[in-house]
This record gives C-alpha cells, sequence and structure tokens, in this order.
C-alpha cells in the first residue's frame, strides 16, 4: 500500500525527532507471508510504534467507533483497516482478516480489545478473536511489547521507548496445548502471555 508507506515514512521521521524508540528483536520479524502481529494496548500511540518497527504493510483491526470521525474514517479507507463493532461477534469483519492473513499480508491486533492504562499487561484481558482467526488461518503470531517505561504508562516527548519483538509463535506451537487442540480463547491467552513476558523483561 503506497499510502501506508509513505505515512510510515513520515512517521519515522517523527518519531526519531520527538520520542527515542528503540525496537529490540528486529530479527524477529517475519519477512514473508501471513501472520498475525498482536500487542498489548495502553495509549493511542501504540500502533504508530507497532508501525514503526515492523518494515511490513500492515492492516490494523480497529473498533468501528472511530469511523464516527471523519479523518480516522478517511484514513482506514486508504490504509486497509479493518473495522469491528465492539462487544459483539462480528463475523464479517473477523473473516475479512482470516482473509487478509491466508491471503499472505500481515494483520496487526490489540487483543485487549480497547486501551488499557496505567497497567501492565495481563493474560486475562485477551479476548478471544485473536485466537479464532490465527487458528483459523493458521498462520504464525508474532508477539510485539510496547514499552514506555516503569515511570512512564504513556508516551511521553524525548523520553525513551521500547518496542520488543518476540519470536514468531508457529501454529504447530499455539494450535494444540497439552496435547490437544486449543480453543480460541486459549490460543488468545497462550499468545498474549507472550507479549506479557516481553513487556516484563524490557519494560525498564
Amino acid at each position: 500500500m503506497l499510502g501506508y508507506r509513505i505515512a510510515r515514512g513520515l512517521l519515522i521521521g517523527y518519531t526519531k525527532l520527538f520520542y527515542r524508540v528503540k525496537v529490540i528483536g528486529k530479527e524477529n520479524q517475519i519477512k514473508e507471508g501471513g501472520c498475525v502481529i498482536i500487542a498489548n494496548h495502553s495509549s493511542l500511540f501504540d500502533p504508530i510504534a507497532v508501525a514503526v518497527a515492523i518494515k511490513r504493510d500492515i492492516k490494523f483491526l480497529a473498533k468501528s467507533d472511530l469511523e464516527k470521525h471523519a479523518i480516522l474514517r478517511w484514513l482506514f479507507k486508504r490504509f486497509g483497516v479493518v473495522s469491528i463493532n465492539r462487544g459483539a461477534s462480528d463475523m464479517v469483519a473477523l473473516r475479512k482478516v482470516c482473509e487478509i492473513v491466508s491471503g499472505g499480508d500481515v494483520t496487526g491486533i490489540f487483543p485487549q480489545g480497547t486501551r488499557i492504562e496505567c497497567a501492565t499487561p495481563d493474560i486475562e484481558t485477551a479476548l478471544p478473536g485473536i485466537g479464532l482467526i490465527a487458528g483459523r488461518a493458521k498462520v504464525p503470531i508474532l508477539p510485539v511489547a510496547i514499552c514506555y517505561g516503569k515511570k512512564n504508562k504513556k508516551p511521553k516527548l524525548f523520553r525513551k521507548l521500547r518496542v520488543a519483538i518476540g519470536e514468531p509463535i508457529p501454529y504447530e506451537e499455539y494450535g494444540f496445548i497439552n496435547g490437544e487442540k486449543a480453543n480460541s480463547h486459549e490460543i488468545a491467552k497462550y499468545a498474549f502471555g507472550k507479549v506479557c513476558k516481553a513487556f516484563e523483561e524490557n519494560n525498564i
């Protein structure tokens, strides 16, 4: 997506000027093929942090409420954002995301479903949607932890923030837990547990 790449280039310049973004685990990025990127969510800055850290085009999943704003609605259309009705089972959106990753592209999801400010991520806050998508598409999950520091629960100008990219989780690992096929909620909690671990190790 040309629009996405232009926007990402501008954001990289912006974050270099105003934020000290450090990407950890660059070697863990998935260079080709469909995958699902998941991350903790505590700030509106989070999608920017993920987009700057990951070199591939990402089609984010976002709540449909945001489309009420004309500017965001315009951006959603041009950047391939998939909107979903929060609090409801939006099977149309979920099928769309499955098509995206099954077709070899990348989607970005915040499994907590909404921003949880001033809180360390907890696996119990992971919603089953990520498990449903990944389990059906059978694609790798890439865990990403966004760390603003122990003293900063949200991004601050000229303060360092870390984006820690964990090792990809193949379907063979998350699809079967304790020897049995995992359900969507078990997958979500297992995968988000990797995000929580990366957060603990890098949020300094």
